[in-house]
């Protein structure tokens, strides 16, 4: 029979606050549960984040190279995602799978997550996965190489790896076709002046009426001297203007000596004047450019000097009808031999211009890149240049260089102080200094300003040191874009890499995302 329960059994049985007790037991699995979800779809999404991030790289780095096969491509990106996202990190991935479909490029991924607290509900793992997409569409390409070509470029085979380097660049950007739509080069070779071509000599960029100081300060006073009478066929016989041209005037209200204005006939200070190299005076036979006997000087009154020398130098009847004995110096002493070659699209032409490359003459950098800026211009005196803001078009210049700024300045320079250069003698003062050998100091300076007004544009500058001191190593890493665009290539075996380098990091920056 049932036995009534007792009275203190009876009270338990009624107390409603061990009700409490046991529904938050209930509850507190759930809740737990859902933590712990929480936890483990954050270590999910973190996951996620990182695959994307490393599929993301991966499709950028390969979408950048323009001479893989698909199949490289494939083994590429998977090299720079495992880079990316190393083993140890969370989760387990799988390989990547790599598709093309057009210009496009798909990379996906996908693997795994050990769950923690989410095992408690039999779920031991989750699912996660990674799609990034590119467009191997190229953005457009300008790129300039501004190339020593100074006499000690022909030592040590410098000129021929340089040569090879170059061509095999272009080989790599134009990718198989000989003129692309996407890729313009120009290519100017500097010494310690530009060559900007005989062929633009009726362009109206040149001073030929010495409208300017310039082009008139190392002759006789009155009346200015026009620079190309002095050539054949009413001066030297047997030499005509090789297409070299002075830098214009920084002073005296007309500062466009380091800037890319434009030429103008109602400003003279902004034409060119054409190169012409005096034949120094005969009172030494160490002078580095004396080339003609000095005739009948004596009543010459010159621009510039009033001494036995200056009037030695200045007077012009010299050159009437006389012939310049040797090839290695003249009116043309310093100037490159090979012109400019502005901005083309065409393999061939730009290959041609690397092989016509002649060492000759001492460096004068900041008119190397001067050129280099206007053959990259949209503005004249060249106009192939896209806008500088126009958004599909990556602006380049690489500078290579095997030397410092180099002017001379010791007895073979004579009372001109200097070697003449684009910037005339240093005892004319545009060097900034009326010594040759301190003038380099102010021309690196000068450099360092030309190549920031560069960079201010967004056009890329890449700078080479080609077997090259200390010294000229830190003018070049100022110069360059980043400290990764500088590069110092102390063999000739190493120059191909770097530019094969140069040229990828080119390429990287063309695709468009």
């Amino acid at each position: 029979m049932l036995k009534r329960s007792s009275p203190l059994l009876r009270a338990f049985a009624r107390e409603r606050g061990g009700n409490v007790a046991i529904l938050f037991g209930f509850a507190l699995i759930p809740m737990l549960l859902a933590a712990g979800a929480a936890v483990d779809y954050g270590r999910a999404a973190l996951v996620h984040q990182r695959m994307g991030d490393a599929a993301d790289a991966s499709g950028l780095a390969i979408g950048s190279w323009i001479d893989l096969t698909q199949a490289e491509m494939t083994t590429k990106a998977q090299q720079y995602f495992d880079a990316n996202y190393p083993p140890s990190k969370l989760g387990t991935v799988g390989k990547l799978n790599v598709s093309f479909s057009g210009d496009n490029i798909t990379v996906s991924v996908s693997g795994t997550v050990q769950t923690t607290f989410m095992r408690m509900a039999n779920i031991d793992h989750i699912d996660v996965g990674a799609t990034s997409t590119i467009t191997k569409k190229l953005r457009n390409l300008e790129l300039v190489l501004v190339l020593d070509t100074t006499g000690s470029m022909a030592s040590n085979g410098k000129i021929g790896a340089l040569q090879t380097a170059a061509k095999q660049m272009m080989t790599t950007l134009f990718n198989g076709k000989s003129t692309s739509d996407t890729l313009k080069v120009g290519v100017v070779p500097f010494a310690a002046a530009v060559n900007i071509g005989v062929a633009n000599l009726n362009s109206g960029w040149l001073d030929t009426t010495a409208a300017s100081k310039i082009s008139y300060e190392d002759f006789i006073k009155s009346p200015p001297v026009k620079v190309l009478d002095l050539y054949s066929p009413k001066g030297l016989k047997n030499r005509s203007w090789a297409g070299c041209v002075r830098e214009r005037s920084g002073g005296n209200g007309a500062p466009y000596e380091l800037t890319d204005d434009p030429p103008s006939s109602g400003t003279p200070n902004t034409l060119w004047a054409p190169y012409f190299a005096p034949d120094e005076p005969d009172t030494s036979s160490s002078f580095s450019n004396n080339y003609l006997s000095d005739g009948s000087y004596t009543g010459a009154t010159c621009f510039i000097g009033t001494s036995d020398s200056d009037k030695r130098q200045c007077y012009t009847g010299k050159y009437t009808g006389k012939n310049v004995p040797s090839t290695a110096t003249g009116p043309d002493f310093n100037c490159p031999p090979a012109p400019i070659t502005t901005l083309t699209n065409d393999q061939a032409t730009v290959d041609a211009a690397i092989d016509a490359l002649q060492p000759k003459g001492s460096t004068v950098l900041p008119a190397g890149l001067l050129w280099g800026w206007r053959v990259i211009s949209p503005t004249p005196p060249f106009t192939e240049g896209a806008a500088y803001d126009n958004d599909k078009t990556v602006k380049a210049v690489v500078l290579l260089t095997d030397g410092q700024n180099d002017v001379g300045g010791g007895a073979a320079d004579g009372f001109d102080k200097s070697f003449y250069n684009a910037f005339g003698f240093a005892k004319n003062g545009h060097l900034g200094n009326t010594s040759g050998s301190n003038a380099e100091a102010t021309l690196d300076s000068k450099t360092i300003t030309v190549c920031n007004a560069i960079k201010a544009l967004g056009i890329r500058l890449y700078t080479i040191g080609f077997q090259v001191t200390s010294a000229s190593q830190t003018v070049l890493l100022n110069c360059a874009t980043e400290p990764d665009y500088f590069y110092n290539s102390p063999t000739n075996a190493q120059l191909a890499g770097i530019f094969q380098d140069i040229a990828q990091g080119l390429s990287e920056l063309r695709i468009a995302q």
